[in-house]
């Protein structure tokens, strides 16, 4: 009778959890308080966060600037330039991400290489090392399904367009304190691409190309952000340049920070 009894409970209970449906989860944090719990803290990188800080760069624990290829997109090699940053961190600077992997990977797939799209891929399959898939590859070989991901967690959406000004600054000031780089969307001319040789460059108000730069430090005195490009180490000085506070909070339209799935 006990056993007769303990089989139905089983069954009603087995019975409950198919009905239940699955939960999948949120990828693309929007919620403040969300993103204050799951923003990363980077040890070593991160700096006392107080309003007093004058600036912040994270510059130096970057790879080498690398130019978008042929097969390639500004967002996949911005996106893997990010991860690199936050791998190398314990892998002393040793490890090359591919790009092209995430892209081709996305377009095999008949979908758009948007920063959604990417960030999205990169949390369910993530990106190979640059030595399995190389920069400019133009197809994907029967090597990248048998060898190691890196992949993120999530990823947070600090600000959209409609967010005021003076807020944009505060939460670009704020991820960089804590140690991680920002990826932004912003409006520009088409002349952005050709700022070779520059420190520092002026946003117009009438710019309508969307571009991809990642945010990697900021300057009190200079009142801007120092931003890395996806176009080389020919553009701007080493493939970086300054953008003020306000030419670069009035022009973006969104800003990302990555939450990797690293440990330190």
């Amino acid at each position: 009778m006990k056993r007769t009894l303990l089989f139905f409970l089983l069954l009603a209970l087995g019975s409950q959890l198919i009905a239940q449906p699955q939960t999948k989860s949120i990828l693309g944090i929007s919620d403040l308080d969300m993103i204050e719990r799951l923003m990363p803290l980077v040890p070593e990188v991160s700096v006392f966060e107080s309003s007093n800080v004058e600036e912040q760069n994270i510059k130096s624990y970057l790879m080498p600037v690398r130019r978008v290829e042929k097969n390639g997109s500004e967002e996949s090699y911005l996106l893997a330039s990010c991860l690199e940053y936050y791998v190398n961190l314990n892998k002393n600077y040793k490890v090359n991400l591919s790009p092209d992997y995430i892209s081709l990977n996305l377009r095999n797939q008949g979908k758009k290489v948007d920063f959604k799209t990417a960030f999205q891929q990169m949390a369910e399959t993530g990106t190979v090392s640059a030595a399995i898939m190389p920069y400019g590859s133009s197809q994907l070989t029967a090597a990248v399904y048998a060898t190691q991901k890196f992949n993120i967690l999530n990823y947070l959406i600090i600000y959209r367009d409609m967010t005021r000004e003076r807020q944009k600054i505060f939460e670009l000031k704020k991820a960089l304190i804590r140690g991680n780089p920002v990826i932004v969307e912003l409006l520009a001319e088409a002349s952005l691409p050709s700022a070779i040789g520059k420190t520092e460059v002026r946003l117009s108000n009438k710019g309508q190309e969307v571009y991809a730069l990642m945010v990697v430090g900021f300057n009190e005195e200079r009142n801007a952000f120092e931003v890395m490009s996806p176009w080389g180490s020919q553009w701007g000085k080493a493939g970086y340049l300054w953008i003020s506070y306000d030419d670069l909070s009035r022009q973006s339209t969104a800003a990302y920070v990555m939450v990797p799935n690293v440990q330190w």
